[in-house]
Formats: C-alpha cells, sequence, structure tokens
C-alpha cells in the first residue's frame, strides 16, 4: 500500500507491517513500533543512497515486518559487482547509527532504556539482514559471490532456498513464543510468513529476470561499448539451456563450439546465441545453430 513520496521514490507499507503497529498500540508499545520504522526507513535509505552513486533506477521503496525492500530496476541481480555493495549498505548504516549514538552518549542525558532499545534495534536489524538467505542483504550478498562460480540462476536457487529455511525457522519460534504468552512471538510468526513468500518470489523471478536482462544484451552493448569477455566451450549436442546455465552477467560470452571427437568447430557469440534461443527455444542443439568457422 501506498502511502507517499520518499524524496521522490514512491513509499509502500506492507499490510502487515501496518499489522504490526496495530499490535504493538494493543501492546502499549506504539512509541517503540515507530522508532523501530524510522529505522528501517534510515536502513532503506542506505541502500537508495547507495544506488543513487551508481546511477540506478529505484522503482519503489517497501517497509515489511522484518525490514524493508529497495527495488531497483537495472538488472541489480545481475551485476554481482555492484549488488553486493548497494545491499552491505544497509547493516553499514545500521551500525553507523550505533557508533554515533555511543559518540554522543557522554554528551546528552539520555534514558537508559531507550539507549538500550535504539541500540538493540540498530544491531538487531543489522546482525538479522546480514544472514546469507534471499531477501535479506546477505543472502543477496552470498548470491552476488555464488554467481562467480555458479551462474545467476543457480545462486538464486541456493540463496532463495536458505531464505525459505530461515522462514520456517522463524514461524517456528514465533509459534513457541506465542504459546509462551510472549506478543514478540507473532511479529516472529508474521515475519516468518513474509519472508517465505518474498524468497519463492526471488526464486521464481530468477528465470524471468535473467531472460529480461538478455533481450536487453544489444542495448547494453551500444551503451557500454566495451565488456568484459567470457569463453564457454560446449558440444553441439549441448542445448541452448544447459549453455546459459553457466552465464555470468555482465560479461559478454562467447562458446567455442566442440564435435564429438573434440575438434574446434568454431565459436557462437552470445548476440547470436540470445537469437537462437528466442527462435528456437531452450532445448535447441548447439550444434543447429549458425556457428562461425575458424
Amino acid at each position: 500500500m501506498r502511502i507517499g513520496n520518499y524524496f521522490g521514490i514512491p513509499l509502500k507499507v506492507n499490510p502487515f507491517f501496518i499489522l504490526l503497529l496495530g499490535m504493538a498500540f494493543l501492546y502499549g508499545r506504539l512509541t517503540e513500533a515507530l522508532l523501530l520504522f524510522a529505522i528501517v526507513l534510515w536502513h532503506e535509505s542506505c541502500h537508495i543512497l547507495m544506488a543513487k552513486v551508481y546511477r540506478l533506477p529505484i522503482t519503489d521503496v517497501e517497509l515489511l515486518p522484518f525490514g524493508g525492500v529497495t527495488r531497483i530496476d537495472a538488472f541489480l541481480q545481475l551485476n554481482p559487482q555492484i549488488e553486493w555493495i548497494v545491499a552491505i549498505a544497509g547493516p553499514l548504516g545500521n551500525g553507523l547509527l550505533i557508533f554515533f549514538a555511543y559518540g554522543l552518549a557522554p554528551y546528552y542525558s539520555l534514558d537508559p532504556q531507550w539507549f538500550d532499545f535504539f541500540i538493540q534495534a540498530n544491531l538487531g536489524m543489522a546482525v538479522f539482514n546480514l544472514i546469507p538467505a534471499l531477501p535479506l542483504d546477505g543472502g543477496r550478498v552470498l548470491r552476488s559471490l555464488l554467481a562467480r562460480g555458479r551462474g545467476f540462476k543457480e545462486a538464486t536457487r541456493t540463496a532463495a532456498l536458505l531464505g525459505q529455511i530461515l522462514s520456517i525457522a522463524l514461524v517456528g519460534w514465533g509459534a513457541y513464543l506465542t504459546v509462551q504468552s510472549e506478543y514478540q512471538g507473532l511479529i516472529f510468526a508474521f515475519s516468518g510468513v513474509m519472508l517465505f513468500s518474498v524468497a519463492r518470489k526471488e526464486q521464481k523471478n530468477a528465470s524471468y529476470v535473467f531472460m529480461r536482462y538478455l533481450t536487453h544484451k544489444k542495448q547494453e552493448l551500444r551503451l557500454k561499448r566495451v565488456l568484459v569477455a567470457r569463453d564457454l566451450v560446449a558440444t553441439v549436442e549441448s542445448s541452448l539451456g544447459e549453455v546459459l546455465e553457466h552465464f555470468q552477467p555482465p560479461c559478454y560470452h562467447r562458446i567455442w563450439v566442440l564435435d564429438l571427437d573434440g575438434k574446434v568447430i568454431g565459436f557462437i557469440g552470445e548476440i547470436e546465441l540470445i537469437g537462437a534461443l528466442f527462435e528456437h527455444g531452450l532445448l535447441h542443439k548447439v550444434g543447429a545453430v549458425n556457428v562461425h568457422k575458424i
């Protein structure tokens, strides 16, 4: 649900976040919840600032029970060198608030209870978001590291699976606390449900994001003019889908084609392979694509 703009960026609040505020009000913890709201917004502001540094277009910002999501429409997932930097900016921003809080504490008379809550909230948000599971910041860092060796789709699948496992653990812990009459249990349970939903969405969208990126490859080549090249080797019996599994954006790929005896026949450029992919599909054989002879 959109509630306004944040420095020109649409600001949305997830219904579960509103429910969290309502629960906090009923339990007399609305002030703490509003402070947490401000901390989450600061966390997302750090992501926004880093995205602005790299001139990445931001679609919107959504606040969730376990934090927030800054959506960037720039195929950031497929640029591991930048994704981890933008992702780590959020937890580092929380760490910066902790540093300033301790630095200013000797000069101001602060209620120890509120000071402790502020420190714990920032520390908890930073540590939680550093867990290596999508859609958390740590999951995005993990994906950027795995993508270099496993490719984008496999890296997303692994990080999203860890996110789903984490969400199930959160729901279980939340259920236990609820049985113990602890109101925080409902917060953990709602956060787990949301985390599971977003992690599954990340996993399902991986193929869509990748294919959408491929359709923009020609435009990227025209704009950047120079891309880092990466060589792959495939036999004439390899399918286009098998080759795509080893793509590592934002590199430009050249596929060397071998016959069944291991002799080099020629090579296929990434643009030609993408064209064959959209014309014939993932199961089309590499050997059936026009090869540049050597």
